[in-house]
C-alpha cells in the first residue's frame, strides 16, 4: 500500500527512528495504553525504539498520523486495522480521517475483501469509529492485555469490501437533476462555480480567489461515507452545476444544510427541487429531527429556497464571509421534519 496518505488534515507518513519521544508520550499514556493489548505500561523509550526497529512499523502498513503540530498517534492494517491516538488528540475527528484514508488505501487492492478489527469492552470510543466506517461486529475473542495484567474481552468487527464501497456512493434522482458524490474530477468545475463572487460572498468559507489547494482540500473533506457529513454534486444533463450537503459544521452540535449554485442556473427552480428531493432522503436515511440553515441577509432568494422546503426563521445573528473579509448580518431557520416539504 501506499508509504504516504493525505488526508484534508493529516499526513499518514512511515514511522522514523526520530518519533520515539512522541510515541513514548502518545502510548506512554495511560488512558492510552490501556485500551492496546501488546503494548508495556509503563512505556520507555527502549519500547519504542524495539518497536520502531520490527517488522510491526514497516511502511506501507503502519503510518504516522500526523497533523501540523507533529505525530499525534500510528494507524495499522497487518492481520487486522489498528490505532492508537494520544489523549490530546481526543475529539478531533482524526481517526475516523485516518480510517478512511487506511480503509480506501486498502481495498484499492481488488483482492482485499474483509478488514477486521476490534476493540475492548468498554471502548465506546473505538467501537464509535469503526461502526462510522461501516464494520460490523462478528464475535468476541478473549485477549492479553499487557498493561491491565488480565485477560480481557475483545469485540472482534468487519467491515467487507460491499459495504465499504455502498458507502462511497451517493446516487438521487429528481425530475431535472441528479444528485451524486463528490469525484476527483469535480475540482475544476468546483472552482469555477464557488470561485465566482456571486456565489462566494454567500458562503462563510470559500475565499476568493480560491487557492486549488484549499479547494482541493474542501472536496476530500466532504466527500460522501456512508455517514452524516457530506457533500454531493448537483449536476444537470452530467455537469456539475451546483453542490448541496448536510452535517455538523465544526463548532456546531446542529445538523445544517448548505447548497450554492451555478449563477447560470438560478431562477430555474434547480435550488428548491434539489433541496427538497435532498432533505426528503438525507432526513430520512439518516434519522434526522432538525435540520438548521441560514443565509446573509442580503441574499433573500436563498430564504424563498428554505422557505419552499419548510424551514422557519428563528432569529438573526452575524457571520464572516471569507470572501467579503468582513462580518455581515445572517438570518437563521429551523427544520422539523414533519414540516419538510412531501416531494
Amino acid at each position: 500500500m501506499p508509504h504516504h496518505l493525505r488526508t484534508p488534515r493529516l499526513l499518514l507518513r512511515p514511522l522514523a527512528p526520530g518519533d520515539a519521544d512522541e510515541i513514548v508520550t502518545g502510548v506512554g499514556n495511560y488512558e492510552v495504553a490501556k485500551w492496546l493489548g501488546v503494548v508495556p505500561y509503563p512505556y520507555r523509550i527502549t519500547d519504542a525504539e524495539a518497536f520502531l526497529a520490527s517488522d510491526a512499523a514497516a511502511p506501507g502498513q503502519t503510518w504516522a498520523i500526523c497533523d501540523d503540530a507533529g505525530l499525534q498517534g500510528i494507524i495499522s492494517h497487518r492481520d487486522q486495522l489498528g490505532y492508537w491516538l494520544a489523549r490530546a488528540a481526543w475529539g478531533r475527528g482524526y481517526l475516523t480521517e485516518a480510517c478512511d484514508a487506511v480503509t480506501d488505501a486498502v481495498f484499492a487492492d481488488r483482492r482485499r475483501t474483509i478488514i477486521h478489527a476490534g476493540h475492548f469492552s468498554g471502548n465506546e470510543r473505538s467501537s464509535r469509529v469503526l461502526i462510522k466506517q461501516g464494520f460490523v461486529y462478528t464475535g468476541t475473542t478473549g485477549v492479553e492485555a499487557r498493561t491491565l495484567a488480565q485477560t480481557i474481552t475483545s469485540h472482534n468487527m468487519e467491515l467487507s469490501r460491499e459495504t465499504w464501497a455502498a458507502r462511497r456512493v451517493y446516487r438521487l434522482k429528481t425530475p431535472h437533476l441528479t444528485l451524486r458524490e463528490l469525484r476527483d474530477g469535480d475540482l475544476a468545475p468546483l472552482m469555477r462555480i464557488a470561485g465566482q463572487d456571486a456565489v462566494a460572498r454567500m458562503l462563510f468559507n470559500i475565499p476568493l480567489p480560491w487557492p486549488e489547494s484549499d479547494a482541493r482540500r474542501w472536496l476530500d473533506a466532504w466527500r460522501y461515507r456512508g455517514r452524516l457529513g457530506f457533500r454531493v454534486a448537483i449536476t444537470r444533463w452530467g455537469r456539475m452545476i451546483g453542490a448541496i450537503g448536510i452535517g455538523h459544521i465544526p463548532g456546531r452540535p446542529t445538523v445544517t444544510c448548505m447548497y450554492f449554485l451555478d449563477p447560470r442556473h438560478w431562477g430555474r427552480g434547480y435550488a428548491k427541487e434539489a433541496l427538497v428531493h435532498f432533505l426528503n432522503d438525507t432526513m430520512a436515511r439518516f434519522d434526522v429531527q432538525t435540520v438548521w440553515a441560514d443565509h446573509f441577509d442580503d441574499n433573500p432568494a436563498s430564504g424563498g429556497v428554505l422557505r419552499h422546503a419548510g424551514f422557519v426563521q428563528t432569529h438573526t445573528d452575524t457571520g464572516i464571509s471569507a470572501a467579503r473579509g468582513r462580518e455581515q448580518g445572517i438570518i437563521v431557520y429551523r427544520l422539523q421534519r414533519g414540516d419538510l416539504r412531501e416531494i
